[in-house]
């Protein structure tokens, strides 16, 4: 397994098996990006996306990364009810829960192949009319093999017959 397979992996069954309130959590494949194609029918979502990785060659054929990690939470109903006329028995702060739930489940997330996660950023932004985002950045130390540059190889050396 990759370090980054093994992050997406950990990472969707800590917030699935953890926050039923949450109907889908996948890899970010801009699913919530075009209206006009219509939006998926999950309402309430968590998107995963490995953004960026800083690699650097270690010794041994090993690779040490600083890996940035965002969490997007999308949902039709919350904060945002106000302008879009939803809302929730929580005042519209339903969603401000989830992200403490996400958070909760994440911070400190650790694998084979990363260390832990630590929440290091926070932003909200407007996909659209309809939905309301929410990015939670977080960023950890993964690590893998690469393939050698030489190989070994056994020499024999003929004497030559005087």
């Amino acid at each position: 397994m990759t370090p980054r397979k093994e992050l997406f992996i950990k990472i969707q069954k800590a917030l699935a098996d953890n926050i039923p309130e949450l109907e889908l959590v996948d890899l970010q494949r801009k699913q919530f990006s075009n209206p006009e194609k219509g939006y998926p029918t999950y309402w309430t979502a968590a998107l995963i996306s490995i953004s960026k990785i800083d690699w650097e060659t270690m010794v041994e054929n090993k690779q040490e990364g600083a890996c940035t990690v965002e969490i997007t939470l999308y949902c039709k109903d919350g904060w945002l009810d106000q302008h879009f006329g939803t809302g929730d028995a929580e005042h519209g702060l339903i969603e401000v829960d989830l992200i403490d739930k996400i958070v909760e489940n994440l911070q400190f997330l650790e694998g084979d192949y990363f260390r832990v996660l630590e929440l290091s950023d926070e932003s909200s932004g407007d996909e659209s009319d309809e939905i309301m985002t929410y990015t939670l950045t977080f960023t950890t130390n993964i690590y893998r093999r690469i393939n050698p540059k030489y190989k070994r190889v056994s020499l024999t050396i003929n004497q030559p017959n005087n």
